[in-house]
C-alpha cells in the first residue's frame, strides 16, 4: 500500500512547505512556487548525494545519457507522470513473454519491468536487467531482494553487452533509446541483434512522433536534440531495419506520444 501511494509524498511535501510559507506572509501562488523549487532542488541534491556513495558495482562508462541521479525517487517519478503499472502492463502485452524464455532488459533503471518479465517467464526462465548507472542497479538489487524476485541485475551499457551471442529470447528496451545519440543507437542495436537468438524478439517502447497536435507545443524542441530527434521525427524504426531486424512491427501507441514495436531477428 505504501509503494502504491508513494508518488503522493513529493506533492504533500510541496503543499506542506507552501502552507508554512503562507504563514510567513507570502501569497499562495508565490508560496507554491517557492515550495516547488525547494522540494525539486532537495530531491535532486538527495539523488546526487546517493549516487556518490561507494558502490560494490563496477563503474561503466557510457556515451548515452543516464538517469542515475534520479535512482532514489525514479519509481515515484514514473508513477507521477503516468508511466506506472499501466505502461508496464502494455509493454509486457507487446512482449508476449512465454514460460521458460530468457529476457534481457537494457537500460532497466530500478528494475520494475525486469522483475515483471521474470515473473512472466516463470521458474524455468530468467530475466536480467542492465543499466550503466550504479545507483539504479543498487536500487534494483535491493528491491528484487525485498520482493523475493529471481531477476538478476548488473552494471553494463547497451553499446558493449557482456553476454554471449544468441543468448536471449527477448530483449526489452523501455524508454531508453531516446537517451542515446545516433551513433550509439546503431552500435547498441547491433549488440542487441548479436545477443538475440534467431527468431528472438526486440521489444521497444519509446517516444515517437506525437499523434496529437497539442503534444507538439511541448515536444517541438526535441526535434533539435541529437538524442531525441529521430524519435520525434518518426524515423526510429529505420534504426531497427539498419541493424538487421526484419520485419519491424508497430504495436500501438500510448497517450499519443509513446509507441511500441516488436522487431524480429531473422
Amino acid at each position: 500500500m505504501m509503494d502504491r501511494w508513494s508518488w503522493l509524498f513529493p506533492w504533500l511535501a510541496v503543499a506542506l512547505a507552501a502552507a508554512v510559507f503562507m504563514l510567513f506572509g507570502l501569497v499562495w501562488w508565490r508560496a507554491l512556487l517557492v515550495a516547488c523549487l525547494l522540494v525539486c532542488v532537495a530531491l535532486l541534491l538527495w539523488g546526487l548525494f546517493l549516487t556518490l556513495l561507494k558502490s560494490d558495482e563496477p563503474l561503466v562508462h557510457s556515451h548515452g545519457m543516464t538517469m542515475d541521479w534520479a535512482a532514489p525517487f525514479y519509481d515515484v517519478y514514473c508513477r507521477a507522470v503516468g508511466l506506472g503499472q499501466g505502461f508496464r502492463d502494455q509493454t509486457l502485452r507487446v512482449a508476449a513473454i512465454r514460460a521458460g524464455e530468457t529476457i534481457l532488459d537494457v537500460g532497466c533503471g530500478t528494475g520494475v519491468l525486469t522483475r515483471r518479465a521474470g515473473e512472466a517467464a516463470g521458474p524455468a526462465g530468467a530475466a536480467i536487467g542492465i543499466d550503466p548507472g550504479q545507483g539504479m542497479i543498487r536500487v534494483a538489487k535491493k528491491n528484487a531482494q525485498r520482493l523475493g524476485s529471481r531477476a538478476a541485475f548488473k552494471v553494463a551499457a547497451i553499446e558493449q553487452l557482456p553476454f554471449d551471442d544468441a543468448r536471449f529470447d527477448v530483449v526489452l528496451a523501455s524508454l531508453m533509446l531516446h537517451h542515446l545519440p545516433p551513433d550509439l543507437k546503431r552500435q547498441g542495436l547491433r549488440e542487441v541483434y548479436r545477443v538475440l537468438k534467431p527468431g528472438g524478439r526486440f521489444i521497444v517502447a519509446d517516444f515517437y512522433r506525437p499523434a496529437n497536435p497539442l503534444w507538439w507545443l511541448v515536444a517541438w524542441p526535441f526535434l533539435y536534440m541529437p538524442m531525441t530527434a529521430d524519435n520525434f521525427r518518426g524515423t526510429l524504426p529505420d534504426y531497427f531495419r539498419e541493424a538487421g531486424f526484419d520485419p519491424e512491427q508497430s504495436k500501438g501507441r500510448r497517450a499519443g506520444i509513446l509507441a511500441f514495436w516488436s522487431a524480429i531477428k531473422p
